[in-house]
């Protein structure tokens, strides 16, 4: 059973983007945080397996240049050389990197 945990939700200030802050302290795009059977969490939808065995929000995934997993169709590489799904970078509070 998949369980979905309570989230705080943030609005970015920069946009209208959603980004939620899940219990582990990560952020996640979306408004919810998602818990994948690994322990991980994942925004944009229920957690979907990749072929690496990472956990993606979502219903598809694309690989990156890096051989990285991203939910959705389009991606982007952000400032620190990471790939998020995607158009856009957002930056969160703690400095990390979420797609938007």
């Amino acid at each position: 059973m998949k369980k979905i945990l309570g989230c705080l939700i943030l609005l970015t200030a920069s946009s209208s983007a959603w980004a939620a802050l899940c219990a582990d302290g990560t952020y996640v795009s979306g408004y919810t945080c998602y818990r994948a059977p690994d322990g991980t969490y994942v925004g944009g939808g229920l957690p979907l397996r990749t072929p690496d065995g990472s956990y993606v929000g979502g219903t598809v995934y694309t690989m990156t240049p890096d051989g990285s997993y991203v939910g959705g169709l389009n991606y982007r590489l952000c400032p620190d050389g990471r790939y998020v799904g995607g158009v856009r970078c957002k930056i969160m509070p703690d400095g990390t990197y979420v797609g938007e």
